[in-house]
């Protein structure tokens, strides 16, 4: 019979390691699907499978920071595997890039390129840095392409702006891809530059995390992930409203405040989170803070 029940199988099978393998363990990256996450992912698959044609669809990811936007989009990436078609042709279904803070053709074609991991002088012409974009992308067969913190371009100059995103939806029209632009609510101000080009998107937002049952349904799945010998309760009022109090209303914030708990457990000898271990975990994590 397993005692364990309080635990997923993935945190049973590290009980029993040394205490740095179960702190390495929780310090990988998890994924916890929740219902908002899982039907945005459905969205960016239909884009992947979307028909090309001469007005491809384009989604706007909008969250607050720490909120989940860019694991979002690596759990896309990496849940759309390389193919081939039957006759051997190469298909590479997404492509994640930063967006630079200096919004020009250049920067915007060389992040490409280093996500695609092309070779190239950064300082090279635009011209000759679009072409191997453009070379790379049909080569590889790119279905979607996916841009993480697309507010970064505000911080250049408006006539930079509208250059950047000029470039962009030509690039997006020779290609016949769809497009994700994610980051905070600057997102809609940043696509507001070209009216034609935000036409084009749908928004899709990430909520807030605060006192509900999604919260606590999370942080009860968290919990199930420490590899810990017992229950810590986690979700039991006391315990809940000081993580939620804690997480500044993030995915992000919620998900640092359980980890810590769980490793600074794990570092004392104890078998559970009790109540001191998580307030001197949220102490410690509010003066950072200040500092």
């Amino acid at each position: 019979m397993n005692k364990y029940t309080h635990l997923d199988e993935r945190a049973i099978d590290k009980l029993y390691d040394m205490p740095v393998e179960r702190i390495e363990y929780i310090n990988t990256d998890w994924w916890i699907g929740y219902d908002e996450a899982n039907g945005i992912l459905k969205e960016l698959d239909d884009l992947i499978n979307h028909p090309r044609n001469l007005r491809m669809p384009c989604r706007a990811l909008i969250g607050d920071s720490q909120n989940g936007k860019s694991t979002l989009l690596r759990r896309c990436f990496a849940r759309n595997k390389v193919k081939y078609t039957e006759d051997e042709q190469i298909i590479f279904p997404a492509i994640i890039f930063e967006t630079p803070s200096e919004a020009s053709e250049g920067r915007l074609y060389s992040n490409m390129l280093n996500a695609l991991g092309v070779a190239h002088r950064e300082d090279a012409a635009p011209v000759r840095l679009l072409a191997k974009v453009i070379d790379r992308m049909t080569t590889l067969n790119v279905r979607l392409l996916m841009a993480d913190e697309f507010h970064n371009m505000l911080q250049d100059t408006p006539r930079n702006q509208r250059q950047f995103l000029a470039s962009l939806k030509s690039l997006l029209n020779m290609l016949k891809l769809p497009f994700v632009a994610a980051g905070t609510q600057d997102v809609a101000r940043a696509l507001a530059t070209d009216t034609q080009f935000v036409s084009r998107f749908e928004q899709l937002t990430l909520p807030r995390w605060g006192a509900n049952e999604a919260t606590l349904r999370m942080i009860g799945t968290m919990e199930r992930l420490l590899p810990l010998p017992e229950p810590s309760g986690l979700i039991t009022q006391e315990k809940a409203v000081c993580i939620i109090g804690a997480s500044g209303g993030t995915l992000g914030g919620v998900v640092d405040v359980v980890k810590k708990a769980g490793i600074a457990a794990i570092l004392k000898g104890r078998n559970s989170i009790d109540l001191p271990i998580l307030l001197e975990v949220i102490k410690k994590r509010n003066e950072r803070k200040i500092k």
